[in-house]
């Protein structure tokens, strides 16, 4: 009888804290600031489908990649300060198997004006090594000081040659949100 009164004693407490939980108050601008300094911001693409359909397979004689597939999709269109947007990622790439291909992305980021606030480059090509279909998604922080106003990412995938400062704009995907007034 002891060992059943200790169980529902330790379930009913643990209900209890869960509800607790659920009561807590949302982060502040404060919490939100020192998490998204532990968080990892980098793109991490998973590959969905090794090889590609026929149709869009092939490769010009001269070309090393082609992106048949980029596209930029957000959860939605509308965000506050201090929380993420989160951005969704799809690529359909066709490869030649060269150990000297350079696959970089560059995401701009662009207040309703046109003026570029910030600009994040990555080295993408451990991640894209094979012809397939690949998807990532990442969290785009939405500081405290962000003006409410419209907003602009523009992402290009460029191909460089190891070797050479010359490169080549495979594709450009871009998306507009809306950042609001903070909840007071």
């Amino acid at each position: 009888m002891t060992t059943l009164t200790l169980r529902y004693t330790l379930l009913l407490s643990l209900a209890i804290a869960a509800g607790g939980c659920a009561m807590l108050s949302p982060e502040t601008c404060e919490q939100f600031d020192a998490r998204r300094k532990q968080i990892n911001y980098a793109t991490e693409y998973r590959i969905e489908n090794k090889g590609v359909p026929p149709d869009i397979q092939s490769l010009g004689k001269h070309e090393q990649a082609a992106a048949r597939t980029y596209q930029l999709h957000l959860d939605g269109d509308r965000v506050r300060p201090c929380t993420h947007l989160k951005i969704n990622k799809e690529l359909v790439l066709i490869r030649r198997d060269n150990p000297k291909l350079i696959l970089e992305e560059t995401r701009e980021f662009f207040a309703d004006n046109g003026k570029r606030i910030a600009v994040k480059n990555e080295v993408l090509t451990d991640q894209l090594i094979q012809n397939g279909r690949y998807t990532a998604s990442i969290q785009l922080p939405i500081p405290k000081e962000a003006p409410p106003g419209k907003y602009r990412i523009v992402s290009t995938l460029t191909l460089k040659l190891k070797g050479s400062n010359k490169a080549t704009p495979l594709a450009k995907s871009s998306v507009s949100f809306e950042v609001t007034a903070p909840k007071k």
